[in-house]
C-alpha cells in the first residue's frame, strides 16, 4: 500500500502543520505514527489508538527510539473510542484510519461522523484500505457530505487494488 500512502502523506505534509492535534486511528505497525508526530511538532500532539498490546509497545519503543514519544499519547482503546477524546475547543488538523477486513466499517463510519465536526478548516480525514470494497459505504456517506463545507477524493492504484478517500473541510 506504499503507493497510495505516500500520496497520502503528501498531502497531510502540506496541510498538517506544527501545534496540531492529529489522529492515528489504527496505529497497525507505527509508520503512520511517527510520520504524523514528525509534523505536528514539539507544541502538537498524535493521538494513537489499538487495543492491540504488542502493538502499543512496538510503537512505543519506535517513538522512544526516534526520540517523538513526548509527541504522542498511546492509547490502549480500539478506535471507536475516540469521540471520548474529542474536544470542540481543540480542531483536528488530521485523522487517518488503515481498514482491513477486521475493521467494523459501520464503527468507522460512526467516528467519522464525529471526526467530520471537529476537522480544522482545511484538516484532512483520510482513510487507507488495501481491499476498495472496505471504503465502499464510507465512500457513499461522504458521498453525500456539502461541497461547500468539503472536498472528497478517492484515490486507488489500479493494480494493487489498494485505495484512499480524503476528506478536507473547508
Amino acid at each position: 500500500m506504499r503507493s497510495i500512502q505516500n500520496l497520502v502523506q503528501i498531502s497531510l505534509n502540506e496541510y498538517l502543520t506544527p501545534g496540531d492535534l492529529a489522529i492515528d486511528a489504527t496505529i497497525r505497525h507505527g509508520d503512520i505514527t511517527r510520520f504524523l508526530a514528525s509534523r505536528v511538532g514539539d507544541t502538537g500532539k498524535v493521538l494513537a489508538f489499538s487495543d492491540t498490546k504488542s502493538e502499543i509497545d512496538d510503537v512505543a519503543t519506535s517513538l522512544f527510539l526516534s526520540g517523538l514519544n513526548e509527541r504522542v499519547d498511546l492509547i490502549s482503546k480500539n478506535f471507536a473510542n475516540i469521540p471520548a477524546y474529542l474536544d470542540p475547543t481543540r480542531p483536528v488538523g488530521a485523522a487517518i484510519f488503515q481498514l482491513d477486513e477486521k475493521t467494523p466499517t459501520t464503527d468507522v463510519e460512526a467516528v467519522v461522523k464525529s471526526l467530520l465536526m471537529v476537522l480544522k478548516t482545511d484538516g484532512l480525514l483520510c482513510l487507507l484500505s488495501e481491499d476498495d470494497t472496505l471504503l465502499a459505504p464510507i465512500k457513499n456517506y461522504l458521498a453525500k457530505l456539502p461541497e461547500n463545507s468539503y472536498s472528497v477524493a478517492y484515490y486507488q492504484d489500479v493494480l494493487a487494488q489498494n485505495s484512499a478517500l480524503v476528506v478536507q473541510r473547508h
